[in-house]
């Protein structure tokens, strides 16, 4: 009996932090999912582009928001590591065999810079 609850729990929470797929690749990436590979990963950077647009604007005006020059440096190096963390991040994605390694990469370049510039956005409204 107490194998068969450790069994239950195990898979509960094993799925309980899976993300589907579903998920992981959303409305906005189901735009791009049509064509080629090559057509696949320009609409996917366009897509990229957009976000880095509002990750720059977000992050230049929380910038602006701090009061102090310790403030100021920690979001400058915070923004700094997040980046070279991204970067190489997703430089992995695109490393090994295959052309999906290049929908990974940009997929991973648009996920990512989304995910942040709405951090960075909320922040700047809380300030």
């Amino acid at each position: 009996m107490t194998s068969l609850l450790i069994l239950i729990a195990c898979v509960f929470l094993s799925t309980a932090h899976a993300e589907p797929a579903s998920e992981r690749y959303g409305d906005e990436y189901q735009t791009c999912r049509d064509g080629s590979t090559h057509d696949i990963v320009v609409c996917l950077s366009a897509l990229y582009k957009k976000w880095d647009g509002r990750l720059n604007a977000a992050y230049q005006k929380l910038l602006k928001q701090q009061e102090d020059a310790k403030s100021r440096e920690a979001l400058i190096r915070a923004q700094r590591a997040w980046l070279k963390y991204r970067d190489d991040n997703c430089d992995w994605y695109e490393t090994g065999e295959g052309t999906i390694r290049r929908l990974w990469g940009s997929e991973c370049m648009r996920s990512m810079t989304a995910a942040r510039a709405l951090e960075l956005e909320e922040a700047g409204e809380t300030r």
